[in-house]
């Protein structure tokens, strides 16, 4: 049985070696996150290398992200690699370096010592601990009161939602920079540019990208709330979205996260952008074999609202369970989708999709025969990427297999909801392409001798764009 719904797995120190990789390929897993917030160019290399290995031998493509780690302001390093900070004690924030104490420790930000006000909240760890500037002493350092505490450890988030730091974090960091240009030279698939707030933050990324030869493709992590006063114009120039709830719940009120989810999972609907919900899923099985039940209705309410993916970090990043946290997400989102083809398929968001001219037009054919006549699967051959990634959006019943000459597609296509993607020589002809469909579709037992298929492709072949001939086929 296909899993429409996409599994990002994030490793780390519990799953970046080849046989762990394997592992959680095998449980579900479609696409690989390298967190570039942690970690050495020199262990992220080894890791790609690893993710590469394992997709060889699983014969199975794997994409990879990579998540530039932006103007995340983070704790520096702590003693012992963890300190408790106790509710009531005051905590002191220093300008220069140092090693952090649990009555003083520095952050990746020095400035922000000029900035913050008597008053003003912060919170470390995605807002399991808060504190409240008590003493602002400038240039050296502001006294913290620490409300709710806990254990900080080395390189945690800190957030100051309440002060204006927008003249200090640029988008794109001068770390984020030298990731990038390693990054162009490498075979990655996805890069994910963090707290985006304007659209043109992603043209400076793509312009990079670009320049550096690399094809790979951009996604928004949202979560400011600046940016949502760009969001149209943010999800039109990237390629896909990340709903970022860590950062995002820190950032504002927490009833409003779930409404700024499904406002963005039906943004990507309609202008056709995967959409990624991401950040504490399954956050329990870090240390627990079994996720608690509002995290199983958590996975399954991003796969409702129409959600390509969802993601787990730490569960498979430095989590006991990793393999059991995927193939839990694959079991859930297998049940959601098992309940929306079966008897509810009107629950499924597919007419929202704005689409326009003759490319677009034969997409929503494709819809309308699917629905009306007994088709068993829908081949397309794509240069792009573009006329799959659409498809997948459709919320066909019926699985989508992409042929396309490009291994960067194959491997992105990993990201796109319901669609197996194959790499293949370039045909010559249309019919080509309708002499390559049926077997595949065959060997993947999707269907039989006599079945019906959709086959799409363009004339002439390979054209990016070019989508004009859609043909029902009789395999």
């Amino acid at each position: 049985m296909l899993i429409k719904t996409k599994i990002v797995a994030t490793l780390g120190p519990a799953s970046r070696e080849r046989e762990a990789i394997i592992a959680l390929a095998e449980a579900g897993v479609d696409v690989f996150r390298l967190n570039f917030s942690h970690g050495s160019i020199e262990e992220h290399a080894r890791t790609l290398k690893n993710v590469r290995a394992a997709s060889r031998a699983i014969k199975r493509p794997l994409a990879v992200m990579a998540d530039l780690c932006g103007p995340k302001i983070r704790v520096g390093r702590v003693a012992g690699g963890a300190v408790v900070l106790a509710p009531g004690s005051e905590l002191v924030i220093q300008r220069d370096p140092i090693e952090g104490t649990a009555q003083r420790i520095s952050t990746t930000l020095p400035e922000l010592i000029d900035k913050a006000k008597k008053g003003e909240r912060l919170s470390m760890d995605d807002g399991r601990i808060r504190l409240e500037v008590v003493r602002a002493r400038p240039p050296k350092q502001i006294v913290c009161r620490v409300l709710v505490g806990g254990h900080l450890k080395s390189s945690k988030g800190v957030n100051l939602p309440e002060t204006d730091l927008s003249d200090l974090v640029p988008a794109l960091t001068e770390k984020d920079r030298r990731d990038v240009e390693w990054i162009v030279g490498q075979d990655i698939d996805y890069v994910a540019l963090s707290f985006v707030q304007q659209a043109r933050e992603i043209d400076e990324l793509r312009k990079i990208l670009e320049a550096g030869g690399s094809t790979a493709q951009i996604v928004a992590k949202i979560e400011k709330p600046q940016a949502l006063k760009n969001i149209e114009a943010i999800v039109e120039a990237t390629d896909a979205v990340l709903v970022a709830r860590g950062d995002m719940g820190v950032e504002m009120d927490l009833p409003e996260v779930p409404v700024v989810q499904k406002r963005l999972v039906a943004l990507c609907q309609r202008l056709g952008k995967c959409c990624i919900v991401a950040t504490q899923m399954f956050e329990s099985m870090i240390e627990n074999a079994s996720p608690t039940r509002a995290e199983v209705s958590d996975v399954a309410n991003a796969v409702f609202e129409g959600a390509d993916a969802a993601m787990l970090s730490g569960e498979t990043a430095v989590g006991k369970y990793p393999v059991e946290a995927v193939k839990m997400m694959n079991a859930v989102c297998a049940r959601v989708e098992h309940y929306l083809s079966d008897e509810h398929e009107d629950c499924v968001q597919h007419s929202e999709l704005e689409l326009a001219g003759t490319a677009e037009a034969m997409i929503k054919a494709v819809h309308h025969i699917v629905h009306t006549d007994r088709i068993k699967a829908v081949v397309v051959f794509t240069v792009a990427g573009t006329t799959a990634r659409l498809l997948g959006k459709m919320r066909l019943e019926v699985p989508i297999l992409a042929l396309t000459p490009s291994r960067r597609v194959m491997q992105q296509a990993c990201l796109f909801y319901g669609v197996h993607a194959e790499q293949t020589k370039k045909p010559k002809h249309t019919r080509d392409v309708l002499r390559m469909a049926g077997p595949r579709v065959r060997a993947l037992n999707w269907a039989k001798k006599g079945d019906k298929i959709v086959v799409l492709a363009g004339r002439p072949l390979g054209t990016p764009g070019g989508l004009n001939t859609l043909v029902v086929h009789s395999v």
